[in-house]
């Protein structure tokens, strides 16, 4: 056991600073030049080969900090460890000019740990959002020769946050997640003149961020038969303003300034229906005021943005010696719009879903798999049309750390 949790702080050590302070590399959409760039789904591996379903979902075997009342779900003796890494294969279409991109990153990690009964901590970093372009133009000059201006950007934010849940009633959940969000956001811009092949400007803004941000759940469970159970989660994260200073700077000039950047209001609502080591299937609907947020000063910048959320799991027999009965099958379905507003206009974006949780020898311990097909439709037809396959690849260590043998 010592050796166990020695490896794990090990990797833990070594992880954490990669994840905290590395660029992104998780994207390669040109829509991420607008706004805070994609937004990060918070659905660990699990959840993600759920369609993304996480508000009503409070089990023993994975961590869901999509709700932070799930928390106190975990058995009282449990020590718990996340972690996550992602690869995604994009494809776009401008107009019959298509193009494919590879991309691959470490996303996540957490762990969860009861603290006295009824009440639960949780700790980790996770993706806030990404940013990964690059694109180009040219335009012809009075003098016949013509420019060549690219546009490229990189970076994203994060944040590191703590959970802590509770046990109300035997039926009622309470948890809140406090975070640090951290980030630098780069977009740059170059012109090259076609005559000299010089660079004739260079343009580069970063937007660095920080700033505190909250979520609080609530998870309603009760029994409805013989080890079946209805879990009804709910989510709520206030506006919050965040620090957000701009720098600028070309070859011979610099400038630096402060702009009001706010994170919106968000509701959150969900279900599961769950028969112990059995099945669970659910729903989430979440629903954030981007639209009331200001976006360098101003609001309205942004669009309001809705995501809907299908699916579930399917145990054949925990309980077999048979291997393929006791693997955890995935699957599901999300549709979202998009919050970037490009020319008064945007995209929507519909995914599938499957996946595997492979328990591992102590049947408390998982290898996730998650295979995610994602289109992203315009609704502007001239605009870029992607398609992406995302693989996200999770190990979560389960182990009764607290548990006293007594001797006999």
């Amino acid at each position: 056991m010592n050796r166990i949790k020695l490896v794990l702080w090990a990797i833990t050590l070594s992880v954490v600073p990669n994840i905290a302070f590395t660029q992104n590399n998780n994207t390669s959409s040109p829509y991420t030049r607008y706004g805070y760039g994609s937004l990060a789904d918070n659905a660990f591996a699990p959840q993600r080969a759920m369609g993304g379903v996480g508000f009503g979902v409070r089990n023993s075997y994975m961590i869901n900090t999509m709700n932070p009342a799930s928390y106190s779900g975990v058995d009282s003796l449990t020590f718990m460890f996340d972690l996550g890494a992602m690869a995604q294969i994009a494809w776009f279409d401008e107009g019959g000019k298509k193009g494919r991109k590879l991309n691959g990153n470490l996303e996540y990690i957490a762990l969860q740990f009861p603290l006295m009964k009824r009440l639960a901590f949780g700790a980790g970093i996770e993706p806030v959002s990404h940013v990964g372009y690059r694109i180009g133009g040219y335009g012809e000059l009075e003098n016949g020769g013509y420019a060549v201006t690219e546009w490229n950007g990189s970076g994203g934010s994060s944040k590191v946050y703590g959970t802590l849940s509770y046990d109300l009633f035997n039926r009622l959940s309470l948890g809140v997640k406090i975070a640090y969000l951290y980030g630098d956001i780069i977009h740059n811009r170059i012109v090259t003149l076609s005559e000299t092949g010089a660079s004739a400007s260079n343009w580069t803004d970063t937007l660095r961020l920080s700033g505190l941000t909250y979520d609080f759940g609530l998870q309603y469970h009760r029994p409805v038969g013989k080890n079946k159970t209805l879990v009804v989660g709910l989510v709520y994260s206030p506006k919050i303003q965040i620090n957000g200073r701009i720098t600028g700077y070309s070859y011979n000039y610099y400038s630096t300034g402060d702009s009001i950047f706010e994170l919106p209001e968000s509701y959150g609502l969900g279900f599961t229906f769950n028969e112990l080591y059995h099945y669970t299937f659910g729903a989430d609907v979440l629903y954030q005021r981007w639209a009331d947020a200001k976006f360098y000063d101003r609001t309205n910048a942004l669009n309001n943005r809705l995501k809907i959320n299908l699916g579930g799991e399917y145990i054949p027999n925990f309980m077999t010696n048979k291997y393929y009965n006791r693997i955890h099958y995935r699957a599901g379905l999300n549709y979202t719009n998009s919050y970037v507003k490009i020319k008064d206009s945007g995209y929507n974006e519909y995914g599938a879903s499957i996946g595997v949780g492979l328990p591992t020898v102590d049947r408390r311990s998982f290898v996730n798999l998650a295979f995610e097909y994602s289109l992203v439709q315009p609704d502007v037809k001239t605009y870029i049309k992607e398609q992406y396959f995302k693989l996200t690849l999770s190990y979560t260590f389960n182990e009764l750390w607290f548990f006293k043998q007594k001797l006999q």
